[in-house]
């Protein structure tokens, strides 16, 4: 895993660039992932699901597993056109996942990766 100076982590902390540029980010059934500057990725929805099921109105994580498997259940989501199971386009250790959006379903429909991320994930070596 790649570290990150103390330096860039003081630099990250004023320019905000938590997360990963989404032209940098590849997509797999409606999940785009990004390698952070840690060397992590970040999963989150792509735009391709809201047009499909349009705004969504509800979201669970069906597991709580800490080390996920590529096309493992990553988050069932409710719409208002239908219901999916999106699956990790990535396999590795999960490291964070990003609970407010169970508080807050809106942070989901917001199209900012600071804010609608899934799940931060370590790469299986």
């Amino acid at each position: 895993m790649k570290s990150i100076s103390i330096w860039q982590k003081f630099l990250n902390l004023f320019t905000h660039r938590q997360a990963p540029k989404l032209s940098d980010a590849k997509v797999k059934d409606g999940v785009w992932y990004a390698k952070t500057e840690n060397g992590d990725y970040l999963l989150g929805i792509d735009k391709s699901v809201y047009q499909q099921i349009g705004k969504i109105t509800f979201a669970d994580f069906p597991t709580h597993l800490k080390i996920i498997e590529t096309d493992d259940d990553l988050l069932d989501i409710e719409g208002d056109k239908s219901v999916e199971t999106l699956k990790s386009p990535v396999s590795g250790r999960v490291v964070a996942r990003n609970t407010t959006i169970g508080e807050d379903i809106d942070r989901l429909n917001t199209p900012d990766p600071k804010v609608n991320w899934i799940m931060k994930i370590e790469p299986a070596k």
